[in-house]
């Protein structure tokens, strides 16, 4: 229909963009680092209270929302340790693990992959493991 999304697919389609805005939002965040933060976190918080069901899109919106309040914190913490002398190292350490987590992120985003989830305990599974890099999501593009 004109003028709006319809069905599955445009709420799937959606939500896709939606992703693909709170990356570029982490990635304004190391250039305009309070409005980038800022404007990612506003993005994955709008989608708290919805309980989405698609393993893929919350794990990267749980993904991007830890990332970028770690971030906040640690650069918080080092500003208020610069005249300490210690702030800078840190600093540095924090914004390395950003742009890092930043990167890794898009990367599985880009391929349709679920991140940060603890394997298939997260999913409803049975024993904990180590963090995997998870499985396939069933890709648009190969349907």
């Amino acid at each position: 229909m004109p003028g709006g999304l319809t069905g599955a697919s445009g709420s799937a389609e959606a939500a896709a963009r939606l992703g693909r805005a709170a990356y570029a939002a982490q990635g304004l965040g190391l250039i305009f680092y309070v409005l980038g933060l800022w404007l990612e976190v506003y993005i994955d918080t709008r989608k708290l209270g919805r309980g989405d069901t698609d393993l893929f899109r919350e794990s990267h919106r749980r993904w991007r929302l830890r990332t970028s309040l770690v971030f906040l914190t640690w650069t918080i913490l080092g500003g208020l340790a610069v005249p300490f002398g210690i702030g800078w190292p840190v600093l540095g350490v924090a914004y390395l693990w950003y742009v890092l987590r930043v990167m890794k992120g898009w990367f599985y985003w880009h391929h349709d992959r679920v991140i940060g989830m603890r394997s298939v305990a997260a999913a409803g599974g049975s024993a904990p493991s180590a963090v995997s890099a998870g499985p396939l999501r069933p890709s648009a593009r190969s349907q």
